[in-house]
């Protein structure tokens, strides 16, 4: 069955389109930019636009989709650890191949996460790694266990902890590089992990893990 392939030509328009918004967020609040601004800055025609959105807030709602979707789509790897229990393959969060995305892609998360401006986009960021581990949890984990801790308090803490280490990341200059802030996250989430903290193991670091190589 053949695969439908986006026309290159509108990959590179939507990728310009990307980058003059995120340019132009990190001088001036959304409320401020307008079409003119971002297709001149992109150097694409009203009209090319036009072709592509409906107007700014279509574009800005697409362009943040597509970036978390190009990011998750990154991270996500598939693991059969517990493919004999669950029957099915599961999708851990590789930690390495997130913080080695983000290095690569600094300024457009620099923005996004680290302006007031943004808030929005932290908030889905959020909420997509939420339910990724919930998904997670659900998967590998006994529904009627009961668990010490309520689930969504796990989720709530972990996901704030690793969103916020990634903010102070990018705001302290990426002082650290992407290889050492895997290292020092797997080690915590190692250690909430021995603390029977069960979606830590959703996280999958080293880059000796069978997982990065999927």
């Amino acid at each position: 069955m053949a695969v439908n392939k986006i026309d290159p030509r509108v990959v590179k328009t939507r990728n310009s389109l990307r980058k003059a918004l995120v340019y132009l967020m990190r001088r001036e609040k959304i409320e401020d930019i307008s079409v003119q601004k971002i297709t001149e800055t992109a150097s694409i025609t009203r009209g090319t636009f036009y072709l592509h959105y409906k107007d700014k807030h279509d574009f800005i709602k697409s362009a943040i989709k597509e970036i978390l979707d190009d990011f998750f789509n990154e991270v996500m790897v598939d693991s059969d650890d517990f493919s004999l229990s669950t029957k099915r393959t599961v999708q851990v969060f590789s930690v390495s191949k997130a913080f080695r995305y983000i290095e690569n892609n600094a300024d457009i998360f620099d923005v996004l996460l680290n302006s007031e401006k943004t808030d929005f986009f932290y908030e889905q960021m959020y909420d997509r790694l939420a339910n990724c581990l919930t998904d997670y949890y659900n998967t590998v984990n006994d529904s009627q266990k009961q668990l010490s801790v309520p689930l969504q308090l796990q989720i709530s803490f972990i996901d704030s902890a690793f969103l916020g280490v990634i903010r102070h990341w990018l705001k302290d200059g990426l002082i650290y590089t992407a290889r050492y802030m895997t290292q020092n996250v797997e080690k915590m989430f190692n250690q909430f992990s021995s603390e029977n903290v069960p979606i830590a193991n959703f996280f999958v670091g080293s880059e000796s893990s069978a997982l990065d190589n999927v």
